[in-house]
């Protein structure tokens, strides 16, 4: 139905909330003895729970109230969904915090009946994955009042963040396929990845990053505290992938970016490798491009962002393309045929054809994370804060000269190669 705006997509639960002043602590205490009156009278229980079951238990109630705390303080305007699933509750491994329990949905559905009302709850009849519903949780009304009683703010509530942050992924087995996490265990490899990223994450922890509002501002702002990044890892391997993710601003609009994003005080510059991926494939072969432009290809040269596009799905699939790839139908001319642009593409990069259609946009991607690992961490010794998004880093402005000359340093170390970084001070660059 045109018009209609889409529902904003619910937020996954952190189940690493914990509630650190005596206004928040006390909305907790008090849901926790509800809880267990509620038990008893209704004789839910035949014996007490043993010592570490009981701190279990409270752990629990603590994640999930103080969630909820968070999300509502915040104006989040969708609900925070959870999993019910055995499979995830039931099976020990590096991802999954304590109050991800056997227990967990008994301790939702006691927070959620009507006597109590701590939360609402909609069960739902899957995960998420292939359209299944995911169970979601909002405030209850007991929950909401006890926030205004107690004067709860941001600022009762912290975050633990002691969350994996070298996580690997399975293959997918086709395009609407699900990739799962993949437990592993520890190498010299991960155990360097784990360091870079802990360093990485204690340096952005306590560094000076603000979001601007504006007077007459009534939409949700973002949660600054929200800092933490993780690697994924993709397709089951530790040379697949390795992208940063997570951080407050990732989720950002570009325009938001550089008008509300502070760092130290000043406006941000984002500064963007420009042409990356082929840049890097040269690298592999120990080939000097000619061309300036690599997405300059000889027929095409007023479709350069369908060129992008096609260019990218060449190196990341195993075997050619027989359609056009995802969001690069509108970009070429009507009726373009998508095996001439690939042959032009092909012949246009003689010296890299080898790569394209075996996949290797992968591996391309994880030298790319571990360039950008060795940009934050050098930057760092700098004492130059920096945050990533994806090939791409947003730095003070005064920064910006410094941060260049790493970024391009880095790469020719990496790649073999010289770069190329953009600098933008706005959106549109």
């Amino acid at each position: 139905m045109s018009g209609t705006v889409a529902s904003p997509k619910d937020d996954p639960f952190s189940p690493w909330r914990f509630a650190k002043s005596e206004a928040s602590k006390a909305v907790v205490t008090e849901a926790i003895g509800d809880i267990q009156r509620y038990e008893e009278h209704h004789g839910l229980r035949k014996r007490t729970r043993k010592p570490h079951d009981q701190e279990t238990f409270e752990l629990t109630v603590e994640a999930i109230l103080c969630d909820l705390m968070h999300h509502r303080l915040y104006q989040r305007p969708n609900a925070i969904y959870v999993t019910r699933s055995n499979a995830v509750l039931r099976h020990r491994n590096r991802y999954r915090p304590r109050v991800y329990g056997k227990t967990f949905p008994d301790v939702l559905d006691k927070l959620a009946v009507l006597e109590l009302g701590w939360i609402v709850q909609e069960v739902g009849d899957g995960d998420g994955r292939q359209g299944a519903r995911r169970t979601v949780i909002r405030p209850g009304e007991r929950l909401l009042r006890r926030i205004g009683d107690h004067g709860v703010t941001i600022a009762d509530l912290g975050c633990a963040c002691v969350a994996e942050p070298i996580i690997l992924k399975s293959e997918k087995a086709d395009f609407w396929d699900e990739a799962q996490v993949i437990d592993y265990s520890d190498n010299g490899e991960t155990i360097r990845f784990r360091r870079g990223m802990r360093e990485i994450n204690d340096w952005l922890r306590s560094a000076d990053i603000d979001y601007g509002t504006f007077r007459g501002d009534t939409g949700p702002s973002p949660d600054t505290s929200d800092r933490e990044l993780r690697r994924i890892f993709t397709r089951g391997r530790f040379d697949s992938g390795g992208r940063l993710f997570g951080g407050f601003w990732q989720g950002m609009s570009k325009e938001s970016r550089f008008d509300r994003l502070v760092i130290e005080g000043e406006t941000i510059v984002e500064l963007d490798y420009a042409q990356m991926g082929p840049r890097q494939l040269y690298g592999k072969v120990k080939a000097v491009p000619e061309a300036a432009d690599l997405y300059a290809i000889p027929g095409y040269e007023e479709y350069r962002k369908g060129i992008k596009i096609v260019f990218s799905s060449m190196v990341f699939r195993d075997k050619p393309l027989t359609r056009m790839p995802r969001g690069a139908g509108g970009k070429f001319q009507k009726g373009a045929r998508i095996g001439d642009i690939t042959g032009a593409i092909t012949r246009h990069h003689p010296a890299i054809a080898d790569l394209f259609f075996n996949g290797a946009g992968h591996q391309v991607q994880f030298q790319e994370s571990e360039i950008m690992v060795d940009v934050l961490l050098t930057l760092k010794s700098h004492g130059i804060v920096a945050l990533p998004v994806h090939d791409a880093i947003l730095v003070a402005y005064s920064n910006a000269k410094m941060a260049r000359q790493v970024m391009l340093d880095v790469f020719s170390h990496h790649v073999g190669l010289p770069g190329a970084v953009d600098v933008s001070s706005t959106p549109s660059g």
